[in-house]
């Protein structure tokens, strides 16, 4: 629901675009914030943009370009002239002039292209040449660099010469003779060290650097790590190429979210503008596969009950845990399954520590086992006046639930050491495989409690 707030500032600006209140246009724009500028023109028709674009500062609409969905860029560049564009490309980053040209049609990236101003294009042409979700596809080549060999006072008219072409200066980065990153100038250092001091002297070794095709998801970790806001981005011969910047990060950590959860969602390989606005047929098509794979698994699980029918078939009451057996698994499995795949995503598991961990969950498992087993069997003996129902049903959960949680846990480094994204792990293989498993304990448990009782 849109808050009074936001729906008022949308009537004001509906009123603001007839001829006349240019002026009160020109105003009212300038005390948004572009991202605020973004939201209220999606709650207007496309093909009245024109005069909110029109009165907007470049730098302004720079931001708000960067900030609309793929298909809205393409109205924003319906909407605005050869000229003004120019201007407002002249102002973007050369990381969000690439983003923009991967997202737009071929056609149409094109003919924005010949618009970037000349001495940017070489650069734009380069970082699109790089892997999208990696370090070099998220850098930005603007960034202000000396050498360690210079001084202090160089060092200040360096970054004189760079801050209007440089947005958000930082840092400083210090580089050798060969143009190899080996550290970092802070703005302290140039405010306060003596003019004639060399920056050698004065600045910070590097605490880290990532390479141009290191994973997104990697940098966000390392940002984490060392709490940066700020990293050098060098080439495998420790050249340096780009930064990246910690809102870069916070982009690249809002995607990965969105990522993981359409994997959960059961639809993987869709972009979550096409999940929430596609049609109903292609969302319908990119869920269907997942859902498929749990009903073949559903299948899989009857025939196995069905193979025990005869089982069963002595003491129906049986048949009535069967969705307490699954149910319980299931959730145990997931449970596990999150854990773990959080612990891959974070870093506080790697691949060396799975075994170990693995081993700790099934401790964990074998406890929340035992007790759910205990409590399941005296209920089931106190509700059916048989206490070997209630063993037979008990050991069957705890057995259940055991292997469900090792399972849980395992499945996603074997994933991921198989190039698989482990966050499919917590959608329908989990459920399927603990549904099947749990089929298969619950029928072998009831045979031999069966066959004991005979």
């Amino acid at each position: 629901m849109m808050d009074e707030g936001r729906g008022s500032e949308i009537d004001e600006l509906e009123a603001l675009i007839q001829p006349g209140r240019e002026d009160d246009l020109r105003t009212f724009l300038l005390l948004l914030h572009p991202a605020d500028v973004a939201d209220l023109i999606r709650e207007v028709e496309p093909d009245t943009w024109a005069p909110i674009l029109k009165h907007l500062q470049p730098e302004h609409a720079a931001v708000l370009l960067s900030e609309l969905e793929p298909n809205e860029q393409e109205d924003f560049l319906k909407q605005i002239n050869q000229k003004a564009l120019g201007g407002i490309l002249d102002e973007m980053q050369t990381d969000d002039l690439a983003d923009l040209l991967q997202e737009l049609p071929e056609e149409t990236a094109t003919e924005v292209f010949k618009q970037i101003p000349s001495d940017d294009q070489e650069e734009v042409r380069e970082l699109m040449a790089y892997d999208p979700e990696s370090a070099g596809g998220i850098m930005q080549t603007e960034l202000v660099s000396v050498l360690e060999t210079v001084s202090i006072r160089e060092a200040v008219e360096a970054v004189r010469k760079a801050h209007e072409d440089v947005d958000k200066i930082i840092t400083v980065f210090v580089v050798d003779d060969k143009g190899r990153y080996v550290g970092n100038l802070e703005f302290q250092h140039l405010v306060f060290s003596p003019p004639e001091a060399r920056v050698s002297d004065e600045m910070e070794p590097k605490v880290t650097e990532v390479t141009t095709d290191l994973d997104q998801e990697e940098v966000a970790r390392i940002f984490d790590r060392y709490s940066l806001v700020e990293v050098g981005v060098v080439d495998r011969a420790g050249i340096l190429r780009g930064r990246i910047t910690a809102d870069d990060v916070h982009e690249v950590l809002i995607e990965e979210a969105e990522e993981d959860m359409m994997v959960v969602a059961g639809a993987p390989q869709a972009e979550p503008e096409k999940v929430y606005s596609g049609s109903v047929l292609s969302v319908a098509g990119m869920r269907m596969p997942w859902l498929l794979s749990t009903f073949c698994g559903g299948m899989l699980a009857s025939l196995i009950l069905q193979r025990s029918a005869s089982v069963f078939a002595e003491v129906v009451v049986l048949l009535t845990f069967v969705p307490v057996i699954t149910g319980m698994s299931g959730n145990v499995g997931s449970q596990s399954a999150m854990i773990m795949i959080r612990g891959l995503a974070t870093g506080h598991v790697a691949q060396g520590d799975v075994v170990r961990n693995v081993m700790r969950d099934l401790s964990i498992g074998l406890i929340i086992a035992a007790v759910c087993g205990t409590l399941v069997t005296s209920l089931v003996s106190l509700w059916h006046g048989n206490p070997m129902i209630g063993l037979c049903v008990g050991v069957s959960l705890a057995a259940s639930m055991t292997t469900a949680s090792v399972l849980g846990s395992a499945e996603p480094p074997i994933l991921e050491r198989f190039g698989i994204d482990p966050a499919i792990a917590a959608g329908p293989l989990i459920t399927t495989i603990n549904d099947v498993t749990g089929v298969i304990i619950y029928s072998f448990v009831a045979r031999m409690f069966l066959s004991g009782m005979s």
